[in-house]
């Protein structure tokens, strides 16, 4: 039986980024995904949209968690560009935020200063040579943001790639049938049988970490599924355009096509699945009629995507917070609010983890060593 400090639980954006990560710190690390392929699930169902907080510092109704998620957004879109600006798509472009709502207009912008959001009022007359085939009529503000398209799987690639060679090993394609204390025992698509041990384990699997827990710990996790859709059509017009009111559509573009989302349209779903609920697809094809009145919907997918959260109390909306959380002892769970603040999620889960298995050959800090007494004390 293999051996590892850390055994990560999902190949998507948290388990790729937290293998390279946790390898660069000395740990023996193994990732262990139940599909044939990498990031099959939301990790590459989405917009492909790299946030830089334009979007979430206005759409949340709390302004402090406005500001927190956005300051992490922005912190995930520097690293994620600085660590692989080959995967940025339409750099020479700057996609435009709409607003409808003038009420609200002192409001975002002093959001988006707190931040630290960049931005760029613009011109009605500006913003109509920049997308001609847009109707502006009901618009009543535009700014030029930083937020850009991201090919995710070029990430993701780069991801793999970096992890391998830092020392990660790969169980892709291995079901997990059993988890007995710190050991799970994995059986592969051709049927072959391995067991595997880690010090820690690490459920970054989204959307099968509840089920994870329920099946092999008989611990219910409070993790809720939300599903969201998205329309994927033939190119709308040359830079990204999105609205930061509620019920609108957003775009990001991807080469020839665009994919488009609504805002607020997660519905709460008592499962991960992915099947379109059409009512919620026609509302997103309205909306991008509202924006482009000429476009033709007859050439377009329906898709759903659907990302969980970690609810913290009764009856509250749904969480954009990273969440890392030992329910069982030795086996924990980290969620990324959102694939942007993936960089800030797995910062904080090496931390986590360089906590739980030291490295003595590196000298305590006075407060390591203050902390230790506190345990035996």
């Amino acid at each position: 039986m293999n051996s590892y400090d850390v055994v990560l639980i999902g190949g998507g954006i948290a388990g790729l980024m937290s293998a390279y990560k946790l390898c660069n710190i000395g740990l023996s690390v193994a990732l262990v995904e139940n599909k044939p392929v990498f990031a099959a699930g939301p990790s590459t169902r989405n917009e492909g949209w790299l946030h830089k907080g334009t979007y979430h510092a206005t759409s949340i109704k709390n302004r402090q968690e406005a500001v927190q998620v956005a300051k992490r957004c922005i912190y995930g879109h520097e690293y994620i560009r600085e660590f692989a600006p080959e995967a940025l798509e339409d750099i020479d472009k700057r996609p435009l935020a709409l607003l409808k709502d003038e009420s609200r207009v002192d409001e975002v912008i002093s959001r988006w200063n707190e931040a630290g959001v960049s931005f760029t009022p613009l011109t009605l007359s500006k913003a109509r040579s920049l997308v001609p085939e847009a109707d502006f009529t009901e618009t009543k503000a535009i700014f030029a943001v930083d937020d850009v398209s991201l090919n995710t799987r070029l990430l993701y690639r780069k991801l793999i790639n970096a992890a391998q060679k830092a020392g990660c090993v790969f169980y892709l394609g291995h079901e997990i049938t059993a988890i007995e204390g710190q050991t799970l025992h994995l059986v592969s698509l051709s049927g072959d049988k391995a067991a595997i041990a880690g010090q820690r384990i690490v459920y970054s699997s989204g959307t099968g970490a509840r089920d994870l827990f329920t099946r092999h710990h008989d611990h219910d996790i409070p993790i809720r599924y939300w599903k969201s859709h998205l329309i994927i059509t033939p190119r709308l017009c040359a830079e990204g355009v999105f609205y930061l009111d509620p019920h609108q559509a957003a775009m990001m573009h991807h080469g020839d096509h665009s994919i488009v989302g609504f805002n607020e349209d997660a519905l709460l779903s008592p499962c991960a699945d992915y099947e379109v609920i059409h009512e919620r697809a026609e509302n997103i094809k309205r909306g991008i009629a509202s924006i482009f009145p000429g476009w033709d919907s007859r050439n377009s997918v329906n898709i759903a995507c659907v990302k969980v959260d970690l609810q913290t109390s009764l009856n509250c909306n749904r969480s954009l917070n990273v969440a890392i959380a030992e329910p069982v002892p030795g086996h924990i769970l980290a969620l990324p609010g959102k694939m942007t603040e993936a960089p800030f999620l797995t910062d904080k889960l090496v931390a986590y983890l360089h906590d739980a298995i030291d490295n003595a050959s590196v000298a305590m800090r006075p407060c390591d060593e203050f902390r230790v007494l506190e345990k035996i004390a």
